[in-house]
């Protein structure tokens, strides 16, 4: 078995979003101006990243709202892609200390209007849902104030998790952090039943124009699944680092040494990765446990 050493540098921090076609299929991407940013809004996301660890880690996250349509991309890996020669020969540090980016994006009406389009890197995995009626609404009695936003409550079980989110009147855009979308106003507070994720709002602004686009990778190609494949590939990544690496290439595969973000080397242990949606056919842990001991056996 060819052995194909992982290396989780910072150049993973580079992956931004793309462009794609949906069932599975390898799609060359291509960037075209769609909208322009008319208000951009800036959330605290707060999330606990394994099962087997407590530990709450923080990403800076930044929704940008045109005409027609949104993107929700990482400030800190946006920030990296900009800069990552000077990063690279250390004439810079990485600003935003104390966060980490998940290495997700969200892209709502873009490339393809009606729907939304969830980004994973690395591996540039991607699924789409239909936007009407993505979620079903209750709106309930309450108020709170969000950056100086008088907000009403609501709440959605979608996927396995139930979330409860603050939205306001006063910005009439039916759009949020992440997938977030069907309301009569702007999400700018959201958490799930479980304390897992929390979206805080700390920022708004007008928007200075730039473009609203999914970027091309280098390669120009990017896989798009079902979301139940897409979560199973988010979750192999942590659980078993060979077979994720192998199901990206296309070949045999055996990560033996892996890198954090910050360049320091990491003991490889099987994590169970907590995701946003949660699917009751999606069981790595069992699935690729049991594909470990056939292995055993066979040798």
């Amino acid at each position: 078995m060819k052995k194909i050493i992982l290396l989780l540098l910072m150049t993973m921090l580079f992956m931004a979003g793309v462009d794609a076609q949906q069932n599975n299929k390898k799609v060359k991407a291509a960037e075209s101006k769609l909208d322009e940013t008319i208000l951009s809004v800036t959330y605290d996301v707060f999330y606990q990243k394994f099962e087997e660890e407590p530990k709450i880690e923080k990403d800076l996250m930044r929704l940008d709202i045109g005409e027609h349509s949104s993107q929700y991309v990482s400030v800190r890996l946006e920030y990296v892609s900009k800069h990552k020669n000077d990063i690279i020969a250390k004439k810079i540090k990485i600003p935003y200390e104390g966060y980490t980016t998940l290495r997700d994006e969200v892209y709502k009406n873009t490339p393809k209007s009606g729907y939304i389009q969830f980004v994973h890197m690395p591996g540039w995995v991607s699924c789409r849902d239909k936007i009407d009626r993505l979620f079903e609404w209750k709106l309930l009695e309450g108020d709170s104030v969000v950056c100086e936003y008088p907000c009403h409550k609501a709440v959605t079980t979608f996927r396995g998790r139930t979330w409860t989110v603050w939205y306001t009147l006063d910005l009439p855009y039916s759009d949020g952090p992440w997938k977030f979308c069907g309301l009569p106003g702007l999400v700018l507070h959201a958490y799930d039943s479980d304390g897992c994720f929390r979206f805080n709002c700390i920022g708004i602004e007008k928007g200075d124009g730039h473009e609203i686009r999914m970027k091309t990778p280098s390669a120009g190609i990017i896989e798009t699944y079902m979301p139940e494949r897409v979560a199973e590939i988010m979750m192999l990544e942590y659980w078993d680092p060979s077979a994720h690496l192998s199901q990206m290439t296309g070949m045999p595969a055996k990560v033996t040494r892996m890198w954090n973000p910050q360049g320091n080397e990491v003991k490889i242990v099987p994590k169970t990765r907590i995701l946003y949606e949660k699917f009751p056919g999606v069981n790595v842990k069992k699935k690729y446990s049991q594909k470990k001991r056939s292995t055993k056996k066979k040798k």
